[in-house]
Formats: C-alpha cells, structure tokens, sequence
C-alpha cells in the first residue's frame, strides 16, 4: 500500500517524469484488478513506467491517489457542464449526452468509491472530501431535473410528471448499467442506453 513510511516517499526534489496520468491510469487498472488493500506504490510505478519517488511525489498517500482519479473521472461532467450543458438541445440529445457522460465517469468512480469503502481511514478521507465538493449523485439530478422541468414548461414534455423524480430514475439506470460493469461475473444483458434512452423519451412525450 502507499505509505510514507516507504524510502522512495522521503526523496526530495522532482522526479525526471511526472507521469501523472500513466500513474492514475495504472492506479485505475490495478484497483479494478485487486482493490486498494493490494495496490502498491511499486506496482503502479511499474505498471505507470515511472519511478516509485513519482508516486509519492504526486500523491503522497493512498487517500491523495484514490482522490486525484475520482477527480479525474469526474472531468467529462465538468466538461459538460462547462460547455453550457443541455441548452438548445432535444431530449434524445440531452439524454444520450447526459448517460454517456454519467456512465463514463461511474466507470472510473465506482472502483475508486468501492475502494474507499475498504478502509475507514479512506472512506473518511472521500467522505470529507466528497462534502466539502458537494459531490454526490443530487448533482445530476438537479441538473437532468431542471431541463426537463424546463421542457415542461413549454409543453414538451407530459404535465403530470414530476420532472426531479423523472432525473433520478434515469440517474438510476445508469448507475446500474455501470455497476454491472464492475461485477466480477457476467451474468446476463442489461437493455442498452439506447433503448433506455427510447424508453424514457415514450414515457415524457405529451399525452
């Protein structure tokens, strides 16, 4: 496991190869391989091809590596956000936009929060850090929630739906989707997003 204790976390200055993202991206793999109880500094230095100090150098513990990839799967939402979101975009846009993103950055969250459930010291460090962002899936429903309150407005979507319990169901499908993803086993086809995303579209049109 990463700990201070290690020689490599007591060298100074910077090491010659950062290598951030191949140390997130090894550390990725390794979590959904092992879980954190197995993951070591010389693992994912080996496996990021940078040197043992670089891990320590970037992320000093477990708690910092597990935060910095949560960190950068939550990107693609940002992104979204950033890029004004769902304005001036049909529903079957939106929703495709909207699950494909969620789904990728689950993808990359669901280990990292199975992780940080191993250990209490890592779940507090989350769970701070978690609050503190305000992160958490009423961010997406909000979100989800006020454009489809906002198509309702204008009489695009059915009336009698309530749009922020709507959000949430679809929230809610694409966890699911993710989470079997991370099964250990396969075990039967879950419908795809686009019949997902067929389904909800039957369900919101006007009556």
């Amino acid at each position: 496991m990463l700990s201070n204790s290690s020689p490599a976390a007591r060298r100074r200055g910077r090491p010659p190869a950062g290598g951030r993202e191949a140390i997130l991206a090894a550390a990725l793999e390794l979590l959904r391989e092992r879980g954190i109880a197995r993951v070591t500094a010389r693992e994912v230095a080996a496996l990021a091809g940078v040197s043992e100090a670089s891990v320590f150098y970037h992320y000093k513990d477990r708690a910092g590596l597990l935060r910095a990839v949560f960190e950068q799967g939550l990107q693609p939402l940002q992104e979204l956000a950033e890029s004004g979101g769902f304005v001036g975009h049909d529903l079957r846009d939106v929703l495709t936009r909207y699950a494909t993103t969620l789904e990728q950055f689950l993808d990359q969250a669901l280990p990292v929060m199975a992780a940080a459930q191993s250990d209490v010291a890592l779940r507090d460090a989350m769970a701070e850090y978690m609050t503190e962002q305000d992160l958490g899936p009423h961010r997406g429903v909000a979100a989800l929630g006020d454009f489809l309150a906002a198509e309702q407005g204008v009489g695009r979507l059915r009336a009698e739906i309530d749009p922020y319990a709507t959000a949430m169901l679809f929230v809610g499908a694409c966890y699911t989707r993710a989470a079997q993803r991370q099964m250990p086993a396969h075990v039967a086809e879950l419908p795809g997003l686009g019949d997902v995303i067929g389904a909800f579209e039957a369900l919101l049109a006007p009556a």
